[in-house]
Parts: structure tokens; sequence; C-alpha cells
């Protein structure tokens, strides 16, 4: 695992390519409505990236607070980043993720929408995608732009792309309804 500081930096170097990325695949949905299963992709990459950032950000942080407990290769998945972003056990208000179980639910629902078209197990079209993509943009945005746990001036140029990417993304969105 790199350090914290390069650990961050490099969640939201992902963040923001994977926000470019949703950009760029919602801008062909409606032509083509496959293309909701990379933007559910490219949205859960983004959430993961930033609840990584979030849960190494304070000088407390450590290893295990973001790796998958099977493999300490890899980053845990999001169901677990996500539990953890909203315990108090591990971030502070207000940094902490609130939010209701109908909120989780449909981010959940997103995250499984993307397992089912990675471990291509057969996938519909996005019913729910939307909605599951704008509550994941309401948690980036907390946990990046509004209630950062790091010490984001160090960070303040790929942050203000973040935001650009986001008001993309949720431009997007709402024109596909």
């Amino acid at each position: 695992m790199p350090s914290r500081a390069g650990r961050i930096a490099a969640s939201l170097d992902s963040v923001h390519e994977s926000l470019r990325m949703v950009q760029r695949e919602l801008s062909g949905v409606g032509e083509d409505g496959a293309r909701w299963r990379w933007a559910a992709v490219g949205m859960v990459i983004a959430l993961q990236g930033a609840l990584v950032a979030a849960l190494s950000g304070y000088e407390t942080a450590l290893d295990a607070d973001v790796e998958d407990p099977s493999g300490s290769e890899r980053f845990a998945p999001v169901s677990l980043l996500l539990r953890r972003a909203r315990s108090a056990e591990y971030l502070n208000g207000p940094e902490r993720v609130e939010m209701p179980g109908s909120v989780v639910r449909q981010i959940e629902h997103l995250v499984a929408y993307r397992n089912t078209v990675v471990h291509g197990l057969g996938v519909s079209e996005g019913e729910g995608v939307a909605k599951g993509c704008r509550k994941v943009l309401d948690v980036v945005r907390h946990v990046l732009l509004a209630h950062p746990a790091f010490d984001a001036s160090h960070h303040l140029l790929v942050c203000a792309l973040i935001s650009d990417e986001m008001a993309r993304v949720e431009r997007r969105l709402a024109e596909l309804g």
C-alpha cells in the first residue's frame, strides 16, 4: 500500500478519471442504453476512490482502514468502505457520511448492477442506475468537497477538476430524466 498521502492523491486522481468516464458514457446513453453499464462501473470506481481518500484522511488512519480484509493488496469492497465511512469509529462529524437506509440501498443497487456488468452475469438496461449515480455524487461531494477528512489545500486542482466533472455528470443525468 502506498503512503497515506500517496493513497489520497491516487484516490483523488481515480475519482477524477472515473467521473470523466461516466460523463463520456452518459453522453451516449440516448443512442445506446448499454452505456449505462459503463457509467455504473465508473460511478462505483469514483465512490470507492472518494471513500478511500476520506478514510485515509486522518493522521491516525491505518492501512487496515481501507484494505480488503481478505487480501491487503487490494482496497476493501465499496460496501465495507461505505459502512466504515458511516461509522463514528472511523470518521468524526462532519466528515462522517450520514444517510438513511433507503439511500444506502440505492447505492447498493448501483454496486450490484456494476458487479453484474463486471462479472458478466447477464445485465438488463440500467433501471435505477440514475438514482444510484445521483446518490453516489452526493457522497463524493460530501467526503471530498464539503467535508474532506484530509487537508484539501494540498489537492486544490484535482478537487476543482472533480467538482467540474461532477457538475457535467449531474447535467447529463438531468437531461436523461
